[in-house]
């Protein structure tokens, strides 16, 4: 359902009213905050996000419940908006939904500590490595091929650590009671 909103949004056109534009979301279009997310610089953008949707989806659809899977990307939409606008107030505009999927990969990665400590936090430390790099260096070779516009890796950042503090927000399960003999 989630491709289907963003194939739709690209082809009415609707970046140029929910990209997150940091002039309009200070004079009061606040809705910019979250939507930017959902639109795309053009169809190879969305591309190649709904690719990584569907790879992260396949990566952690038994650990991360649908509902979990939408709170976790919502959550860490708002956390990318509120992130830009707070701490990269040198960043203008953004669109895609990339920094949501960081969140979405981190919240994943997360669950996996509990079962397969070494291959989640495999997981967490190549993301970390990713996010860090690109906030250095810039994009990975050949990251902006095709895409029309510049990555924001601050938006990847905001996005990780909104999905690590969905993660933590998250009510673990309580243990059952022990029976009685």
């Amino acid at each position: 359902m989630l491709a289907v909103l963003l194939a739709l949004l690209q082809v009415t056109g609707a970046r140029a009213a929910f990209e997150y534009r940091r002039t309009a979301v200070l004079h009061g279009e606040l809705w910019r905050l979250m939507t930017s997310s959902l639109v795309h610089l053009g169809w190879v953008h969305l591309l190649r996000d709904l690719v990584g949707l569907f790879l992260i989806w396949g990566l952690f659809a038994r650990q991360l419940s649908e509902w979990t899977c939408l709170w976790v990307l919502t959550a860490s939409a708002l956390l990318v908006g509120l992130g830009l606008l707070i701490f990269s107030p040198e960043i203008g505009w953004y669109v895609g939904i990339s920094g949501a999927l960081f969140g979405l990969f981190c919240a994943g990665a997360l669950c996996e500590l509990r079962t397969r400590p070494l291959y989640g936090g495999a997981l967490l430390l190549g993301m970390g490595a990713i996010v860090g790099w690109t906030l250095y260096a810039g994009a990975l070779p050949d990251e902006t091929v095709g895409l029309g516009g510049q990555v924001v890796p601050q938006a990847h950042l905001y996005g990780a650590l909104g999905g690590a503090a969905c993660m933590l927000l998250r009510r673990t399960p309580r243990a059952a009671p022990a029976a009685v003999r």
